[in-house]
């Protein structure tokens, strides 16, 4: 059984009876696109279960068909619209609350499990692979099409993608902005599984965290530190890399002109 919170910023979570917590991601309108409210939301969550001991694994999901298209750039729009543009101080304010959100998700001592179906694009993409254990839909794809629209990779996918996939791979979703479906995912190592529908990933899920959470709770955090410590060494300076970037790169005249392109839709 599932204690839920109720829907905080587009937002579902709470704790089951079992130890496993959930957050699921419910803006199907934007195809879960995360908002400061959105973000703030998983943040706050994930802050708060780090000090459980009754939390014994997280699982991050999306509703409604996709798992999170990235940053609500619409809401973006309106925003840089209603301030004739993004300064410095704004522009690296957007990025650091998505440097933060992956970070509070990786700051868990739990194991994280995500469960994606459908999209999983730009911050989205960092947010699915940010987990310990990343289960996808055959249906689901992974995309950082950040290049197309002036930008760059962020919340860790500088560091994530190349961890998880080799650096010719994440080239090629970086540079070149290519969609990653999950069977060529599974294969090259991103995914910890694949299944065929969404009743499919429901039992992956289920299976792993039933596994999770009969295992001692410091071992899988000890294992888990030092897991990361390996991989993902350069995390933190990818991140810094990451923000000076973006920072710019959001208040860069190519950036503008997309927002203005959504604004006119």
């Amino acid at each position: 059984m599932i204690s839920e919170t109720g829907c905080v910023g587009g937002v579902w979570d709470g704790i089951g009876d079992d130890g496993v917590a959930r957050i699921e991601i419910d803006r199907p309108a934007q195809m879960n696109a995360l908002d400061g409210a959105a973000s703030s939301r998983i943040i706050e969550v994930c802050h708060e279960w780090a000090e459980r001991a009754d939390v014994r694994a997280v699982v991050i999901s999306g509703r409604g068909g996709s798992f999170c298209a990235g940053a609500d750039v619409a809401g973006m729009a309106t925003d840089a619209a209603a301030g004739g543009g993004f300064d410095e101080s704004q522009a690296r304010g957007i990025i650091e609350n998505g440097s933060n959100l992956i970070g509070a998700l990786r700051s868990l001592p739990m194991p994280v499990v995500a469960a994606v179906d459908g999209a999983a694009v730009g911050i989205g993409a960092s947010l699915a692979v940010a987990a310990d254990l990343v289960y996808a839909t055959t249906r689901s794809y992974f995309l950082l099409a950040f290049v197309n629209i002036g930008l760059m990779p962020d919340g860790g996918a500088s560091a994530l993608f190349t961890a998880s996939l080799g650096r010719a791979r994440a080239n090629a979703m970086a540079l070149l902005g290519e969609k990653l479906h999950a069977p060529d995912a599974y294969a090259a190592g991103l995914l910890s599984g694949v299944a065929d529908d969404a009743d499919g990933l429901d039992v992956l899920v289920a299976r792993a965290t039933s596994r999770l959470v009969r295992n001692p709770p410091n071992a899988l955090a000890v294992t888990k530190a030092a897991l990361d410590a390996h991989a993902l060494a350069g995390f933190d300076a990818a991140i810094e890399r990451e923000i000076a970037g973006q920072t710019l790169l959001l208040q860069s005249p190519e950036f503008h002109r997309v927002l203005a392109g959504f604004g006119e839709r």
